[in-house]
């Protein structure tokens, strides 16, 4: 058991030093007449690279001894970086899927790129589930699908993101929920399918759960407006008035009460002196 634990750190650090990742297959997706970019992890100057698809020589490069050649059917449309050993290819075909290898300076690389030819994901279409989703029913399901008796098998992988209007696209699957308590805010839902050639959008589904919020009345608006107007124009007058208000607050209630030259107070009930003397002066006049 320790001679095997040792073997793997060897055999990983034997990487590591040569400028090799760890062993490693990946899918390369591609479209036809579309382009694939092939990039192997290599940290050591390049001195000479291989590519092959199925067995089959596609670019070459050996420094000062083979300049830079692609074979067969691949020229014209193949690229080789020598730099950084990626690899190029348009206008793409059924042909070029398959097992695509690389020998980076004389060695095996561990990376292996496996070309698969998809297409591109047809417009999806939001399907309710009940089909006559209604706002008196508690919940619906949503399908991100396409019509007809169609399929996405060859579209494969797909992934699906929904939109609520005015939000962000999230991944949340094929099928999403919806319900009366949970979705009254958002008015419609739109979903997108995407892989790793192509994505689509649907067109927006309205939502039989929406409530639109009803903006308030100019009356109501009107209502509310004057009485705070009102009130601010109070505290202004108040504010600049507020030395008098607060000479007035102090005052006692007797000089607060307004008096006569004489000193006397005045009553609004009794006209005091000053209306004796009038009807006195009018009386010798006669």
């Amino acid at each position: 058991m320790e001679k095997q634990t040792v073997f793997g750190f060897l055999a990983v650090l034997l990487l590591t030093v040569s400028g090799f990742s760890s062993a490693e297959e990946i899918t390369a997706y591609f479209k036809v007449d579309g382009e694939l970019t092939l990039s192997p992890t290599f940290n050591d100057r390049i001195t000479n690279i291989l590519w092959k698809l199925k067995g089959d020589l596609v670019a070459e490069w050996i420094e000062k001894t083979v300049p830079l050649d692609y074979y067969g059917r691949f020229k014209d449309r193949t690229t080789l970086d020598i730099q950084s050993g990626s690899l190029v290819m348009k206008n793409l075909r059924m042909a070029d899927e398959g097992e695509f290898t690389v020998e980076i300076n004389n060695k095996v690389h561990p990376q292996r790129f496996i070309g698969k030819a998809i297409k591109e994901v047809p417009k999806p279409i939001v399907w309710p589930s009940p089909l006559s989703c209604h706002a008196d029913l508690d919940s619906c399901a949503l399908s991100c699908d396409i019509e007809g008796d169609g399929d996405t098998k060859e579209a494969e992988p797909i992934t699906y993101e929904w939109l609520e209007e005015g939000g962000t696209w999230l991944e949340k699957g094929k099928n999403i929920t919806i319900t009366k308590t949970g979705s009254t805010g958002v008015k419609t839902y739109t979903c997108k399918m995407k892989n790793p050639v192509s994505e689509r959008k649907s067109e927006p589904k309205d939502n039989p759960f929406y409530i639109p919020i009803t903006p308030p009345s100019i009356e109501l608006i009107i209502g509310i407006s004057i009485p705070v107007i009102i009130a601010v124009a109070l505290g202004v007058l108040a504010w600049f008035k507020r030395e008098k208000i607060m000479s007035f607050m102090s005052k006692t209630p007797d000089e607060n009460v307004s008096k006569t030259d004489n000193g006397n107070k005045a009553s609004p009930y009794d006209g005091g002196e000053s209306s004796e003397h009038v009807a006195l002066s009018y009386t010798t006049g006669e």
